[in-house]
């Protein structure tokens, strides 16, 4: 019976997958082919992806910016779900837990009963672990981008200034540094986004703002917020790249300094793992050895034999 439901259960999610792959091929078609998977689709009211509530801006944040992105993850993280439960079902019905509980409770001195409890949580902790792989993975992709973004905007701010203390118009100069960067990489992406809205006929001020609230990173938030600043006071856009250059450099600089002073600190741990053990085998060892002897030859004594 437990199978069936079961089994029942995974049908119903490979249906509803299938039924929201053939949706997303209709929207695809719909809207044409010019659209890129990654790119937030605007509706009718205006409405775009990165608003239409916290999970869809979560995962368009990780780079999950299809429109059936929040779908599928409900239905992964179900799946995982109906996965855990599924082994916690097969675990019991071959008695696992009920072996281990009794090799605890065997166990002179009833030392083994305190570790009771945590034997009969151990199942539900895996379906903890095991429901939360869609979000751990996401969570990774997100952090993959932060750390892509991070490393990318110092030298494309350099080349900006550059350019724009040559005398290249910010838009232009943006164009000719982002013909040479990788395409896949993250910053570069929601650049040409930006591209696409000033092109769309939003205002520069409009565009800066949607792609800050795009990325999403605080580094990356303080220099479109100079930006915008610039542009409505009129200020010159060269010495405004000039000072975030530096302002970015600076940080950068921070942050390099406070991890490589980390570092001794999180050396302690593998050190103790490591080279103690062995150290400890390698002094001690013999000693004990020695120890262990003479206290087998003084009870031999003692006993007369």
């Amino acid at each position: 019976m437990i199978y069936a439901i079961a089994a029942l259960l995974i049908g119903c999610v490979i249906w509803f997958l299938l039924q929201m792959h053939t949706r997303t091929i209709v929207w695809q078609r719909l809207v044409g082919d010019d659209v890129p998977d990654n790119e937030p689709v605007t509706t009718q009211s205006g409405e775009t992806e990165i608003t239409r509530g916290w999970l869809a801006q979560w995962l368009y944040r990780a780079g999950y910016r299809r429109p059936s992105a929040p779908v599928f993850f409900i239905a992964a993280t179900f799946a995982a779900v109906m996965l855990a439960v599924a082994f916690v079902v097969v675990v019991r019905q071959q008695g696992l837990i009920d072996l281990a509980i009794n090799t605890l409770y065997g166990i002179p001195g009833g030392v083994g009963n305190v570790m009771v409890p945590f034997a009969l949580a151990m199942p539900w902790f895996l379906v903890v672990v095991i429901a939360m792989i869609p979000t751990l993975v996401v969570r990774s992709a997100r952090r993959r981008r932060v750390e892509a973004i991070q490393q990318d905007l110092p030298l494309l701010l350099d080349l900006l200034t550059t350019l724009a203390q040559a005398g290249i118009g910010f838009d232009s100069a943006l164009e000719r540094i982002l013909a040479v960067q990788p395409p896949g990489r993250p910053l570069v992406q929601d650049f040409r986004l930006f591209q696409r809205d000033t092109m769309a006929g939003r205002s520069r001020i409009e565009s800066l703002r949607r792609l800050m609230q795009r990325v999403s990173v605080p580094m990356f938030s303080a220099f479109i917020s100079a930006l915008i600043q610039a542009e409505q006071s009129g200020a010159g856009m060269a010495a405004t790249l000039r000072i975030q250059a530096a302002e970015i450099r600076s940080r950068r600089r921070e942050r390099a300094t406070a991890a490589a002073m980390a570092v001794p600190t999180k050396l302690v741990a593998p050190m103790v793992i490591g080279f103690l053990p062995g150290i400890f085998i390698v002094l001690l060892g013999p000693m004990i050895n020695e120890a262990f002897g003479m206290m087998g030859q003084m009870m031999r004594g003692v006993s007369g034999q």
